[in-house]
């Protein structure tokens, strides 16, 4: 028992360079591993940081481009206090306004759904009521109350719409 004992303490120099070059390479691993955990902790403090600046950079990109809405709608309103403004004034006023409107929306990935004469779709559309209506009619939205709105393909908003439905026949 006394010679297995013996043979432990003994170490020859090849399993003493073996085991310093072991013991080194974990302590290199462990220091790594402490650098990653303090660069990672780091970069999540950024973030968190810089989140509310991106956000703030976005909303000024929007206001940007809704500043031109709101020039046109400024002078729409001028043109209406005028006594010698007509309807044809504010009809070219307000094409224009939702010419910008449009430019807006295009820009940033907007579209405005139109349903009517469509087929009712539950998964982009709100049924208020139904309304009596021809056969051909059945099932298809007769008006639209809210436009529906899809921001890069996601439902924004559903369109409230009425849909059609074929008179029920007496017995």
């Amino acid at each position: 028992m006394t010679k297995k004992k013996d043979n432990k303490e003994q170490e020859t120099p090849q399993e003493e360079v073996c085991c310093e070059q072991a013991q080194a390479e974990k302590e290199n691993f462990y220091d790594q591993l402490l650098r990653l955990q303090a660069e990672f902790e780091n970069y999540r403090k950024r973030t968190e940081r810089e989140k509310p600046m991106f956000i703030q950079y976005g909303r000024a990109g929007i206001i940007k481009k809704l500043l031109p809405l709101y020039d046109a709608l400024l002078k729409a309103a001028a043109e209406i206090d005028k006594k010698e403004t007509d309807a044809a004034h504010i009809k070219q006023g307000l094409k224009m306004i939702f010419e910008e409107f449009d430019k807006v929306f295009k820009s940033e990935g907007v579209q405005i759904t139109s349903a009517i004469g469509r087929p009712y779709d539950p998964m982009t559309q709100e049924a208020i009521t139904t309304m009596p209506a021809e056969d051909k009619d059945d099932g298809l939205v007769v008006d639209e109350i809210v436009k529906g709105v899809s921001l890069n393909g996601e439902i924004l908003r559903p369109a409230q719409v009425i849909v059609g439905k074929k008179k029920e026949e007496a017995n």
